[in-house]
């Protein structure tokens, strides 16, 4: 117990308490993180507590990864130039090495993918070994019938973006969980998201659903949810005998 007399520097405070005033300094909004113009005035104030000393960054920083969402591929129009890498190719292993949650975001380019939008060993994400949650966000499925005229074909998105998610989800070594969410003109029935759940039940992933549509609340979910639990445990009894 650290007594009010003693108290003399920041590090006195037992490492819970240091942890919980970073995460009130860092990780107050706990927006996704993305590349985006904004950062510079919303995130670069908190971002120079790094710099205040070596170990108050290293304190610094794993709360500021751990407490985030990072966007795996970028979303905002400056920055879907051919040779604009994402965040996490940006980012020193390291960092990466703490991070415990990403998004991939799905709808920008639907007709033509970003440039950047492939995965390969420049974005890290073998480094990613406290990744367990990867959040899916849906925003357009093209294949609905109000899209015609104006997509390549049908299935082109479909299948860009089930190849996508199952090379992610190859490549984080520890991820259990993808939770997914949608805006409300895309139907969980359609084309892309049947791809998309075909993908990680085949991946043997935990299947959860996000705040904005809140689906998985049906008898028919539950039971879907408590089969996959079932297979996978008894797939890690198998592994371990």
């Amino acid at each position: 117990m650290v007594h009010r007399d003693k108290f003399t520097f920041f590090f006195d405070l037992p490492s819970e308490i240091r942890s919980k005033i970073l995460s009130y300094l860092l990780c107050a909004h706990r927006r996704t993180v993305d590349l985006d113009p904004s950062n510079f005035t919303a995130a670069i104030a908190r971002l120079n507590l790094f710099l205040v000393s070596k170990q108050f960054g290293f304190e610094a920083y794993h709360v500021f990864y751990a407490g985030h969402t990072f966007r795996i591929f970028q979303t905002h129009g400056r920055f879907l130039g051919k040779k604009t890498e994402p965040l996490l190719a940006r980012l020193p292993s390291y960092y990466r090495n703490v991070i415990t949650s990403l998004e991939l975001r799905l709808g920008p380019g639907w007709s033509d993918p970003p440039k950047p939008w492939y995965v390969s060993d420049r974005l890290g994400l073998e480094d990613c070994v406290a990744v367990r949650t990867l959040r899916v966000f849906v925003e357009v499925d093209p294949s609905s019938p109000i899209f015609k005229g104006f997509r390549l074909n049908e299935d082109f998105f479909t299948i860009f973006s089930g190849s996508l998610l199952r090379q992610v989800m190859e490549r984080l070594p520890v991820l259990d969980t993808v939770e997914f969410d949608a805006y409300p003109s895309v139907d969980r029935h359609g084309a892309l998201m049947t791809t998309l759940l075909e993908e990680t039940r085949k991946a043997r992933k935990f299947i959860t659903w996000g705040p904005e549509r809140e689906w998985g609340d049906s008898l028919a979910d539950k039971l879907e949810m408590a089969r996959l639990k079932a297979r996978q445990k008894k797939g890690s009894s198998q592994a371990v005998s």
